[in-house]
């Protein structure tokens, strides 16, 4: 029956030329799953799994390059970068693969999108200029926050909204681990140059703030406070660091293999098998920072004849 009132509503809206969409809710999940990219069919897809390695499906089935998932802070959605349009750029889909839609109605080279605590904004580096940009998710209202500099990183919100960590390339020999807060646009440096043209990003922002993690391409993965104080290695020859929602594990990735570092043991599980698995994210409706609202739905374009 709602299936029924469902389409006949969007039919109507269709027919009367009323609007070009139809507005449904996207579902989260309704337990914990891991996005990640792999490249096991020849080209980088969008899977999903479960925080064990089970359960592995591909939501993106595309010819195209889709890589680098961002869950939405409700889980109803993933952003990503795709090239599918020409370049890569960025792109929305519902937790299921469905519903894929770009952000932008023009294209550029858009990295990197990690979204606002409240599920509002997201933030992105565009390599035209090197900067850091902020847009609402219909891609409508944009604002550039701070240049990254030529081959800085991309952009991690710090949990209350306030700050968003980067790294920065000042000098083509430098790199550093900054954040700049979104109100007064002051920056603060986190981690000086320590190692030329190896500190690489994104930067991931632990649950409760106080952390930082990130990697050095040369070293591996590491560690520091919020305040930039007590900088520590955590894994060596690692990659693409995300916490778990609750903000005990680390999932990463070594040697094209994603694992899963447990901070009261110091110790790490694999769980994948695949061919170069990357960049994952960690999303668990148990430890959601925001509840889903009515008014942030799905959108279904629809194709109309121009007139």
């Amino acid at each position: 029956m709602k299936f029924r009132f469902r389409f006949f509503f969007c039919v109507v809206i269709l027919i009367l030329g009323a609007a070009q969409v139809c507005l449904v809710f996207a579902k989260a999940p309704k337990t914990a799953k891991i996005a990640f990219g792999s490249k096991r069919n020849g080209n980088t897809e969008i899977y999903i799994m479960n925080p064990d390695g089970s359960q592995q499906v591909n939501l993106t089935w595309h010819a195209a390059e889709d890589f680098g998932p961002d869950w939405s802070p409700t889980g109803e959605r993933i952003a990503f970068n795709s090239d599918r349009d020409g370049i890569r750029d960025i792109y929305l889909m519902d937790a299921d693969g469905t519903n894929v839609r770009r952000v932008f109605q023009n294209s550029a080279h858009r990295w990197c999108p990690a979204w606002s605590p409240d599920g509002k904004q997201i933030a992105y580096l565009n390599v035209g200029d090197w900067s850091i940009y902020v847009t609402t998710i219909d891609g409508e209202q944009v604002e550039r926050i701070v240049s990254s500099g030529f081959l800085g990183g991309c952009p991690s919100w710090s949990p209350d909204g306030s700050e968003i960590a980067f790294v920065s390339a000042p000098e083509q020999a430098r790199r550093l681990l900054k954040a700049i807060n979104l109100q007064t646009r002051k920056e603060r440096v986190l981690v000086p140059n320590q190692v030329p043209r190896t500190l690489w990003g994104p930067p991931a922002w632990s649950p409760d703030g106080t952390r930082i993690a990130f990697y050095w391409s040369l070293k591996g993965i590491y560690v520091v406070n919020s305040n930039g104080k007590k900088l520590k290695r955590l894994i060596s020859n690692a990659l693409h660091p995300a916490w778990s929602p609750r903000g005990d594990e680390l999932i990463y990735r070594r040697n094209s293999q994603l694992f899963i570092y447990n901070f009261d043991n110091q110790t790490s599980r694999r769980i994948t098998h695949g061919i170069l698995n990357s960049a994952p994210d960690w999303f668990d409706p148990q430890f959601l920072s925001v509840q889903p609202e009515a008014s942030l739905l799905t959108t279904m374009w629809a194709t109309l004849k121009q007139r």
